[in-house]
């Protein structure tokens, strides 16, 4: 390949990538431009690249203090820790033993475990509601761990499979002549294997719950326990217009949580999509 043709592949490289950089960071930056603004100020075309201070101030403190998203906001991080908690600790063990432990029919059991992962929530809305109520954790943190867990799980069990699949078994043989029984190998010798397959399990289970809308609107009623997407469909109503300017707000205020969280772990979710990728 020739310098000219060397260079001209790192351009088209470094442009595809800025491009791409654009398309990415281009409406994150909007929303907060719009969040800066009054909601008289939204349909200005072009729109003003001023940023008045003191209205960044006003749309934030509604949003975080006037509408509790604040509590909204603790709420789903508590939720969402403790159900991917929950979920690593359930499925982690399951996917090993359908890994590891050949039982019969078990190829069949991780197919019907992933399949239970696609049904629509709409579909189990109301006997999940009723379940809750005959268990008397309906409106409660409890009630939304315990479908969110359930709903978690199969995606992680079926992702880490495949983690484990790709770990010879040798290493299992070498741990059990050490004297190691099934519960130390998993613990002391898989487990720090298969950590980028847990990060990446983790996050996937996350976005769900972070996102979720329908569950959490049957199963929850009180104000001091709505999640972010419940109270950000309160910003719709059919007597008044929306306010994009609070709309774009809550925007903002929904995404630093996950932009913290993705860039304090982006390491983990590096090696694990690699990981992915070599399999």
């Amino acid at each position: 390949m020739t310098t000219l043709s060397r260079v001209a592949s790192k351009s088209v490289s470094y442009v595809t990538l800025v491009v791409i950089a654009i398309i990415g960071v281009f409406p994150i930056a909007y929303l907060f431009l719009l969040s800066t603004k009054r909601r008289i100020d939204i349909g200005d075309v072009p729109p003003s690249l001023k940023i008045e201070w003191s209205v960044v101030v006003e749309n934030y403190k509604e949003v975080l203090f006037e509408r509790s998203y604040i509590s909204s906001t603790i709420n789903t991080l508590i939720i969402t820790s403790v159900v991917v908690v929950l979920s690593l600790i359930i499925g982690t063990p399951a996917a090993y033993t359908l890994s590891r432990l050949k039982i019969k029919g078990s190829e069949r059991i991780s197919t019907t475990i992933l399949s239970l992962r696609f049904m629509p929530p709409v579909a189990v809305a109301v006997p999940i509601l009723l379940s809750m109520r005959f268990l008397h954790v309906a409106n409660t943190r409890i009630g939304l761990i315990i479908p969110y867990v359930a709903f978690s799980l199969p995606l992680v069990i079926w992702i880490l499979i495949g983690f484990f699949d790709e770990i010879p078994t040798e290493i299992d043989e070498a741990a059990e002549i050490d004297g190691a029984n099934k519960w130390r190998t998993l613990l002391q010798v898989l487990l720090p294997l298969v950590r980028p397959g847990i990060v990446v399990a983790g996050i996937f289970a996350a976005i769900f719950i972070w996102n979720e809308f329908l569950i959490g609107m049957y199963v929850i009623d009180s104000e001091a326990l709505k999640t972010v997407p419940i109270a950000d469909a309160g910003l719709i109503s059919a007597q008044r217009p929306i306010d994009w300017n609070v709309a774009a707000t809550v925007g903002v205020v929904t995404l630093i949580p996950l932009l913290i969280g993705s860039m304090a772990i982006q390491k983990h979710i590096v090696q694990g999509i690699t990981a992915g990728a070599v399999k």
